[in-house]
């Protein structure tokens, strides 16, 4: 084998290495967001439960410092000014409840993809990629039937949805013929720098939520631990949330007359 051939192997093994490392990269992605719905399943509820309180109490501080401002400043409380107010600046949590609550509202409605499905979406995509994957075929970004096409099946792949993948992989051959496949297998000049970044990728998503959940979904003894601390969590949301409604009743009696008491 001459230089310039070895070359070219070297290169094209690099590539077939890269598109691999892409392909675990995606997987990992996809295991990820599965064990973030098994966490959900088991912890959902509760975290929920213990959000709601956590807002409540954080509305209760915003209304109490409210109340604070006006006294220091010899204002009469305007409780339904406070109320507007506070409603805006509790819009982001509002949201965050409304995210976990549709996460968890997913997760119990979830349903379990039998293994073998898992395995064949996995040998499809595998394929897909090797031809299609937009991080390794820049020229795929030119057409826009491969990238509407490229959606679809990173869609049906999170999804575990073969029937479509199949679909999928006979459409994007199709279309393929009609162009040529020899630019898609074409050598990045940066495929070192592109192999570390995924590689770094890959580390990034083994390392952090909700991949990390794994370790504790698979031990009895940490998720019993952790339900219990999610307990403890709710008993203290509830009992700082009592005495903020004390304080702030107390602090809206105006010389034993209620300007307004607090009813949840």
């Amino acid at each position: 084998m001459n230089k310039a051939n070895l070359i070219n192997t070297n290169a094209k093994d690099r590539y077939d290495e890269y598109t691999e490392l892409l392909f675990k990269r995606d997987t990992l992605e996809k295991e990820a967001g599965s064990i973030l719905l098994s966490y959900n399943q088991i912890f959902g509820e509760k975290l929920v439960n213990n959000f709601e309180l956590k807002i409540e109490c954080i509305k209760k501080k915003k209304m109490l410092a409210y109340c604070q401002r006006c006294i220091n400043a010899g204002k009469k409380i305007d409780v339904s000014l406070m109320s507007k107010k506070i409603e805006e600046e509790m819009q982001i949590y509002n949201y965050e409840l409304q995210r976990m609550i549709a996460d968890n509202k997913a997760a119990k409605e979830a349903v379990t993809v039998p293994t073998y499905r898992l395995e064949r979406s996995k040998k499809i995509y595998r394929r897909l990629v090797k031809k299609l994957h937009p991080d390794g075929n820049n020229k795929l970004m030119e057409n826009e039937k491969l990238k509407t096409l490229w959606d679809e099946i990173v869609f049906a792949y999170k999804h575990s949805n073969v029937d479509k993948l199949e679909d999928l992989e006979a459409m994007v051959r199709k279309e393929l013929e009609k162009m040529g496949e020899d630019w898609l297998t074409e050598i990045p000049e940066d495929i070192e720098e592109r192999i570390d970044r995924v590689i770094s990728q890959i580390n990034e998503i083994l390392n952090t939520q909700p991949y990390t959940y794994q370790e504790l979904l698979i031990d009895d003894e940490k998720k019993n631990a952790k339900l219990a601390e999610l307990e403890k969590e709710h008993e203290e949301y509830a009992s700082y949330l009592a005495e903020l409604n004390d304080m702030l009743e107390k602090i809206l009696l105006n010389g034993g007359k209620t300007i307004w008491r607090m009813s949840l």
